[in-house]
């Protein structure tokens, strides 16, 4: 399980195109959008690198300026954790 939180910088005047389509993506929902054209979002995945394939459509898309991961938390899945 893998659990981010993100502040985007997107182009102001992108901002609510931008937030619809970050609202489209599995696992994703957006939290807060600003007049400055910043988005607080969280990606919500079952495993890490479906969620760092989530960071990377997010950054790829149009009007958006530069993304920040501000909080992650993982952990592994208890059915693929070795024996101690």
């Amino acid at each position: 399980m893998s659990i981010s939180g993100l502040v985007l910088h997107v182009r102001p005047e992108q901002a609510e195109e931008v937030r619809d389509k970050v609202s489209e993506l599995d696992g994703v929902e957006v939290h807060a959008v600003t007049d400055e054209g910043r988005l607080v979002v969280t990606v919500d995945q079952p495993e890490d690198h479906k969620a760092a394939d989530t960071f990377t459509a997010i950054q790829n898309m149009d009007g958006v300026l530069n993304t920040s991961l501000v909080y992650n938390y993982f952990e592994q899945d208890p059915a693929e954790k070795e024996p101690a």
